[in-house]
C-alpha cells in the first residue's frame, strides 16, 4: 500500500493506454489528464488501488511463504522449479479471487477520465463503487475479468517472486550480503522480467474490466449487458491492432513496477526481519 501511494499516477497513465485503441503516448496522456482535472487527477482511483494492495498482493505474499514453508525440505534444499510452479499457482490464484473486486474497481476509477463524460461512472470511492456495482448489476459483476485476471495473477507471481527469490539466491551465494543492496538489485530485475511477462494479460484484463461501461450505453440494463471473453479480446486486439497492442503501456508499466517492486520488497523484508526478530528471542 505504500508502495502504490508512489506509483498511482504511472499506474494510471498505463491503464488509460491498454485501454485506448488510438496510439497515444505516455506524456501526452499524462498532459490530458493533468489538462482536465489537474495534478490530482493523477490520483484518481487511489481508493481502489489501495483495496486491491490489501486483498490481492497480501494474497499473493501470504500463499506464496505459506505453501513454500509446507514443502520446505527437511535437509535445507531450496525448491525445485515444480515446487515453486506449484506455490505460484495457488498464491496466484488466491491473489486473483480475492483481488479481482478491487482490481476491477481500481480498472473502473482509473479509466473514468477517458471516457466521455454521460459514459462515466464517478464513482466516489472504493466503497462507493463496490456497493454501486453490488446494488446496479448484482453479485456477478464481482467476477467481471476473472479469468485473465487469474492468469495474469499467476504470471505475476511466477515473474515476480520467483525470480526475485532466484536472483536473491544468487547473490547471496555469491559472496553478497543480505541487505538492502541486495533486495534493491533483485527486485530491480524482477521488475524487467515482470512486466514483459505479464503485459499481454494485463491489456487484456484492462481492456475486460473496462468495456462494460462501453457497452452500458447501448442498453438499459447492466444485468443484461454481455462483458467480452477472454479469447475474442485477444483475437480483437491482434486483428485490429497487431501484436504490439499487447505490449501497449509497457513503459509505463515498467516505470511503475520498478519502483513499486522495490519499495515492496524492501519493506517486506524488513518486516519479516523484525518479525523473525521477535519470536526467535
Amino acid at each position: 500500500m505504500v508502495a502504490a501511494c508512489f506509483t498511482h499516477p504511472i499506474d494510471l497513465i498505463k491503464v488509460h493506454l491498454q485501454t485506448s485503441t488510438r496510439r497515444t503516448r505516455a506524456l501526452q496522456t499524462m498532459r490530458g489528464i493533468v489538462r482536465e482535472s489537474g495534478i490530482l487527477g493523477l490520483y484518481n482511483g487511489l481508493s481502489a488501488a489501495l483495496l486491491r494492495q490489501g486483498t490481492y498482493t497480501m494474497s499473493r505474499f501470504a500463499i506464496y511463504d505459506m505453501a513454500k514453508a509446507a514443502m520446505r525440505h527437511p535437509d535445507g534444499t531450496p525448491l525445485n522449479g515444480l515446487e515453486l510452479a506449484l506455490a505460484t499457482l495457488l498464491s496466484g490464484i488466491a491473489g486473483g479471487i480475492v483481488g479481482n473486486p478491487a482490481e476491477i474497481l481500481n480498472v473502473r476509477m482509473q479509466n473514468d477520465q477517458a471516457l466521455p463524460i454521460h459514459l462515466r461512472r464517478n464513482y466516489k470511492n472504493a466503497v462507493n463503487g463496490l456497493y454501486v456495482m453490488l446494488t446496479t448489476e448484482g453479485v456477478r459483476s464481482l467476477s467481471i475479468g476473472l479469468a485473465p485476471s487469474l492468469i495474469r495473477a499467476t504470471l505475476a507471481t511466477g515473474s515476480q517472486f520467483v525470480s526475485y527469490d532466484i536472483l536473491k539466491a544468487y547473490l547471496l551465494n555469491a559472496g553478497y550480503p543480505d541487505s538492502v543492496s541486495v533486495h534493491f538489485t533483485a527486485s530491480f530485475i524482477a521488475g524487467l522480467v515482470a512486466t514483459t511477462v505479464c503485459s499481454p494479460a494485463d491489456v487484456i484484463k484492462s481492456r475486460v474490466m473496462a468495456s462494460l461501461k462501453l457497452q452500458d450505453a447501448m442498453k438499459t440494463s447492466a444485468r443484461n449487458t454481455h462483458v467480452p471473453g477472454v479469447w475474442s479480446t485477444a483475437c480483437n486486439i491482434y486483428r485490429t491492432e497487431g501484436l504490439r497492442a499487447f505490449f501497449k503501456g509497457w513503459v509505463p508499466s515498467y516505470i511503475r513496477l520498478c519502483p513499486q517492486l522495490v519499495i515492496t520488497f524492501v519493506i517486506y523484508e524488513k518486516l519479516r526481519k523484525t518479525y523473525f526478530a521477535h519470536y526467535l528471542k
